[in-house]
């Protein structure tokens, strides 16, 4: 039937430990709630992130498209039609900028001045641009400058300034999740309180899996256990800042710029017509 012995401590002094499995069965439903609201409440932050920037994308890409359609084609407004197109990449860049911190600076500045090499901005708004305390906002304010100096029908410069005020929305309600995150008491009371449960479940489970050799089983399971618990609380941790998530580098790069860029170019084709 097979070689078994008896375990290492069956023949000590030492005393079984082991804690009745009725406390964890009771503090489980607690950890549960606190496990799955830490969770909720990071995709809604992270869901409510992504939301944002998909509307960013769509009204920048119609603050373009309106300057197209509703400006004139001569010289000076083809010029202004340039202008608040580099103007409204600088503006995304820039938000992307307060959103990722100090450490993206020197990559706002290349971009920035990578706008001036093509003649659309000045170095002077460049600097004035990454002295700005709210450097969004200081673009938004340089758009609808230009948005003045276009000689058109009031109605139509009513409805590219309202795309520039969903922008402005847009952007505080990005502020907002961004300069409100969890409470760390919170974290806090999460962590200890998962921590304290798996660092007491294995003497929950010691008698519950005594049938196997010197009740080896409770290593695995309490490993298995603990490899999801913890996993679960990783992903709340990780999703409750979303702009560290978001690929926001792919969202400027990819949509905002391509997009101008496009529309840039569609208005020197009517200018050349």
């Amino acid at each position: 039937d097979g070689v078994s012995h008896v375990g290492a401590l069956a023949n000590s002094n030492i005393r079984s430990v082991s804690l009745p499995a009725l406390p964890f069965s009771i503090a489980s439903p607690a950890l549960s709630l606190l496990l799955v609201f830490r969770t909720n409440t990071g995709y809604s932050r992270w869901n409510e992130a992504r939301t944002l920037w998909g509307g960013l994308i769509n009204n920048c890409r119609n603050v373009v498209r309106q300057a197209n359609t509703f400006f004139p084609d001569d010289p000076h407004h083809v010029m202004l039609k340039q202008r608040l197109a580099a103007e409204t990449a600088a503006f995304i860049r820039a938000l992307r900028n307060f959103l990722r911190g100090p450490t993206d600076d020197d990559t706002l500045r290349s971009e920035l001045y990578e706008l001036v090499g093509a003649g659309h901005m000045t170095p002077a708004t460049v600097e004035k641009g990454m002295a700005a305390s709210n450097r969004p906002m200081f673009f938004l304010s340089a758009m609808s400058a230009t948005l003045r100096k276009a000689e058109i029908d009031p109605m139509k410069a009513a409805r590219v300034d309202a795309s520039i005020s969903v922008l402005v929305d847009l952007t505080g309600a990005n502020e907002r999740i961004f300069k409100s995150p969890i409470p760390l008491l919170y974290t806090r009371l999460l962590s200890r309180f998962l921590t304290a449960f798996l660092l007491l479940l294995p003497l929950a489970l010691w008698q519950a899996l005594g049938e196997s050799w010197n009740h080896w089983a409770v290593i695995p399971a309490e490993l298995f256990i603990s490899f999801f618990l913890f996993g679960i609380e990783e992903v709340g941790i990780q999703i409750e800042e979303p702009f560290s998530v978001l690929p926001l580098e792919a969202f400027c790069n990819g949509a905002i710029a391509a997009t101008s860029q496009e529309l840039r170019s569609r208005s020197g084709d009517t200018e050349s017509e």
